[in-house]
């Protein structure tokens, strides 16, 4: 219960990674902000919930939660996430940017021929959206001169793929990653820490459905023979939003089971 009394606000949390997080933090003590553009996305994936939604599943957990539909894309949105975070709770500590991900094929995003719209569109959802809501949630914590933020990448931000597919994808992960580093070396005088996970394949409801026919090739890749379970990715979460890592800022942490290995 080392998050008792702390407040996350956690983006892309109605569904996958975003919710096995504010699950798995309000577990440990804290009140959860579920932030998503669309609070029911768990029915469009078939994803089994315990109540009728990610906000519903925190309260049975005997946490104070809030559900705001929002779109990290649009900065005046990002601004509306933290004014309503702040009025219904007061204070803000933790802030995990979650949302993002690529919605077009990945054969579409070759990095001599991808599309504008592709790129834009991608660009908008993971690095913009994560730049906007550290900017409307920091201002709040560097009043109180206290903050964790975590950014979620991708080891596409890391790695290329081998084909060049990938690449508006793998760009704006990379942006969130060196992102990271830039806050990082400003906030670090507010007494806040910024720091960066790069998930390799992990499996969810969205994830196993598109790479299931690569499923035995990817396995071979994986040193540690499995893919992700979302509670991996959270425990990992949890380090960098509590204090075992109060001396941890600017750092991109991989965990992909070894699969990108230096």
């Amino acid at each position: 219960m080392g998050f008792a009394g702390k407040v996350a606000v956690i983006t892309g949390a109605g569904r996958g990674l975003g919710r096995g997080y504010a699950l798995h933090l309000a577990k440990l003590g804290a009140d959860i902000v579920v932030v998503d553009i669309n609070l029911d996305s768990a029915r469009e994936f078939g994803e089994e919930l315990t109540a009728p939604t990610v906000v519903d599943e925190i309260r049975s957990l005997g946490r104070r939660s809030l559900g705001i539909q929002a779109d990290v894309r649009i900065k005046r949105e990002a601004g509306k996430i933290a004014q309503e975070s702040l009025a219904q709770f007061g204070h803000i500590d933790i802030l995990v940017n979650n949302a993002g991900g690529l919605l077009d094929h990945p054969e579409n995003s070759y990095a001599s021929t991808m599309a504008e719209e592709d790129l834009k569109s991608t660009l908008d959802r993971n690095l913009l959206g994560t730049i906007y809501c550290c900017q409307a949630v920091s201002l709040s914590m560097k009043e109180r001169r206290s903050g964790k933020i975590v950014n979620i990448a991708s080891f596409r931000g890391l790695r290329a793929a081998a084909k060049g597919w990938y690449a508006s994808y793998g760009v704006a992960k990379a942006g969130i990653i060196h992102y990271t580093r830039y806050l990082a070396s400003e906030l670090g005088p507010y007494g806040i820490n910024v720091n960066c996970i790069s998930p390799g394949f992990v499996h969810t409801k969205r994830l196993a459905g598109r790479q299931e026919a690569r499923k035995d090739q990817i396995l071979k890749r994986i040193p540690l023979g499995r893919w992700a379970e979302p509670e991996d990715i959270a425990k990992v979460v949890e380090f960098f939003c509590s204090d075992l890592s109060d001396y941890v800022t600017g750092q991109c942490l991989s965990v992909c089971g070894g699969l990108v290995n230096y």
